[in-house]
């Protein structure tokens, strides 16, 4: 480590990769080892906060995150300091979101779940398939949950027996909450819209779904299936359920 170095490390506050990238937080003066853990800071704030934050500037120099959202003044800007042509500094910090929280992060990609999960995979290659698969067995403690915490819900689950194996398979799941349902009947327009849509991973199938317009004009969601494929038979099953609930 040169003398520049360790001015620049004594004089302001370090953020650590190994300890504070599970959650982030920035102030004014931190010091980031390079422009890349800054970014990698950034990213894993907008996730582990859900917030909607995009890089305005992002060169080798320089880099601004802001929250995309409407009126929120987030921001966090940091360069990299003449001292030592590497640390980068935040200079510019207003670390209040007064946005709401998003559920689609643009942050959430391949790259990101193999930074994650890489020790997992490496330590057991079959981690991620097997893992899945263990969760089907909990579907029915799932089902009784979603009974019980959303009253007047209707969750129905079907499942195959496979020859030389006694354990039932999963093979369909219907889906109608109790508060949506009321809510569809109360104060949402008499019209319905269907789509299904291919899930991907390694446990293929459809999604079917049923959604309604409020009295915004905006899309209200009813009810939802997850079927083995996308067939007159997965569509009845669906629409009988969808029937009696509506």
């Amino acid at each position: 480590m040169t003398q520049n170095e360790k001015w620049v490390r004594k004089r302001y506050p370090e953020f650590n990769p190994k300890t504070d990238m599970k959650n982030p937080t920035f102030k004014l003066g931190m010091t980031f080892d390079s422009a890349d853990t800054f970014r990698k800071a950034v990213r894993a704030h907008a996730i582990k906060h859900k917030r909607d934050v995009k890089f305005k500037v992002n060169d080798k120099d320089r880099v601004r995150a802001v929250c995309n959202s409407d009126g929120c003044e987030w921001i966090v800007f940091a360069s990299m300091l003449a001292a030592d042509k590497k640390t980068f500094k935040v200079k510019t910090l207003n670390d209040n979101h007064t946005c709401a929280m998003v559920f689609k992060n643009r942050f959430v990609n391949s790259t990101r779940l193999v930074e994650k999960y890489v020790n997992q995979w490496s330590v057991n290659p079959d981690w991620n398939f097997s893992g899945m698969a263990q969760q089907y067995a909990r579907l029915w403690d799932y089902c009784a949950k979603v009974r019980r915490s959303n009253l007047g819900s209707t969750v129905q689950m079907q499942c195959r027996i496979v020859q030389g194996d006694d354990n039932p398979h999963f093979q369909r799941l219907y889906i109608c909450l109790g508060g949506l349902k009321a809510g569809w009947r109360a104060g949402c327009r008499p019209i319905l819209g269907l789509d299904g849509y291919f899930t991907k991973g390694h446990h293929k199938g459809q999604l079917l779904a049923a959604v309604g317009v409020d009295g915004n004009n905006q899309m209200y969601p009813v009810a939802y299936a997850v079927v083995e494929l996308e067939t007159k038979d997965t569509w009845r099953w669906f629409l009988e359920f969808l029937n009696e609930d509506l």
